[in-house]
Formats: C-alpha cells, sequence, structure tokens
C-alpha cells in the first residue's frame, strides 16, 4: 500500500517519455527502410525489435499507473494516449511488414512523403512528451502538437495525389490494389498520430 502512495509524479512523466523516444526512433528506422530500399530487410527488423520494445515500454507504464494511487492528469485519458502511441508504432510495423509482404518495387513518391511526414509527426510528438512535466512549456506542448494536426492535413492531400496518379497511370492492376493498401494504411497511421495530438493537448491542459 504504502508503495502506492510513495511512487513520484515523475516515473509518469518518464514512462512517457521513454514511449515517445521509442515511437520516434521506431518510425525513423520506417523512414530509413523506405529510403534505403535494397537494405529493406534488415531495416524492417530493427523497427520489429522497437516495436518490442514499444510494447515493453507500454506495460511498464500500465503497471505504474495499475500501482499508484495518485497520479498528474486523468488516468482513462493516459491510458487513452499511450494506447494511441502503441497504435503509431503498431501501423508502422505492419506497413513495413506489407511492403516485404508484397514484394513491391521500390516505393512512390507520395508514399515516401506520407511516411517522411509521419516521422516529422512522430518527431513533434516526442519533443512535446519530453517537456510535458514543465508547467512553463504549456505553450510550447500545444504548439507541438498543432504542428502534428497542421501535418495530418498535408498528408492527407499527399495521399489524395497519390491515389490520383496511381490510378491516372495504371500498369498493373495487382500494384495497383497493393500500393493503394499501403497509402491507406499510411494515412491511417498518420491519423493516429494526429489522435495522440489532441489528446496530448488535453492531457496538457488537465496538468496545469
Amino acid at each position: 500500500m504504502f508503495k502506492a502512495f510513495s511512487r513520484s509524479s515523475e516515473e509518469l512523466f518518464s514512462h512517457l517519455a521513454a514511449l515517445g523516444a521509442n515511437l520516434e526512433q521506431a518510425v525513423q528506422h520506417f523512414d530509413d527502410m523506405v529510403t534505403n530500399w535494397p537494405e529493406r530487410e534488415s531495416r524492417y527488423q530493427v523497427i520489429q525489435q522497437a516495436e518490442h520494445e514499444g510494447d515493453r515500454l507500454l506495460r511498464d507504464l500500465q503497471e505504474y499507473l495499475k500501482d499508484t494511487f495518485f497520479v498528474p492528469g486523468d488516468r482513462e485519458s493516459i491510458y487513452a494516449l499511450t494506447n494511441e502511441l502503441d497504435d503509431v508504432c503498431d501501423w508502422a510495423l505492419k506497413i513495413a511488414n506489407y511492403l516485404l509482404l508484397y514484394r513491391v518495387d521500390e516505393p512512390p513518391p507520395a508514399f515516401v512523403a506520407m511516411v517522411r511526414i509521419l516521422l516529422d509527426c512522430c518527431k513533434h510528438l516526442d519533443q512535446a512528451l519530453i517537456i510535458l512535466q514543465d508547467r512553463s512549456q504549456r505553450e510550447r506542448v500545444n504548439d507541438l502538437c498543432l504542428r502534428v494536426i497542421k501535418l495530418e492535413d498535408d498528408a492527407d492531400q499527399v495521399y489524395r495525389q497519390g491515389l490520383e496518379r496511381l490510378f491516372d497511370n495504371p500498369t498493373d492492376l495487382l500494384d495497383l490494389l497493393k500500393w493503394k493498401d499501403i497509402l491507406d494504411w499510411t494515412d491511417d497511421a498518420v491519423d493516429h498520430a494526429n489522435h495522440v495530438a489532441y489528446r496530448l493537448m488535453g492531457l496538457n491542459g488537465d496538468l496545469h
């Protein structure tokens, strides 16, 4: 019982920062896979390792929440935020996996651009989670989240343009369907990063 009262709130922010850092690393490896296509097999293994590490970090945070009586902010909001963070990492691994399973050729420009947008989103989220504990950085946290929200709009535009190019110049129906799937999933991944940004802004408001 004493442990539940004695655990520091700083531990929560440490867990959140670790999740943010791991997510950025996972998506950085994903970007490396996409932009270093001949090395895609080895890059995929690193993404897989990062996803497993993210699962471990998520379990650690959930144990902290379960064992701690008082936590800063709303407990359910924290659960929702961390699950969304984990979802982004899961999407990166899923897309990387299908890039190999589908045996696609070198990625088209629209997909590469969307992965880069996803990486930028994760970098902003990582920075926001690092400074979340600092009350003087409240506006900075919100600014970083708003950048993610703006990037999601940019990704939607790139996604539409990518689909248009696929359907304007179809060379192989099966190849078209594969890349449509991959573009759809990448758009979903950016959407989840957008959800994280909104949840983080809400938690930021609860903490201050």
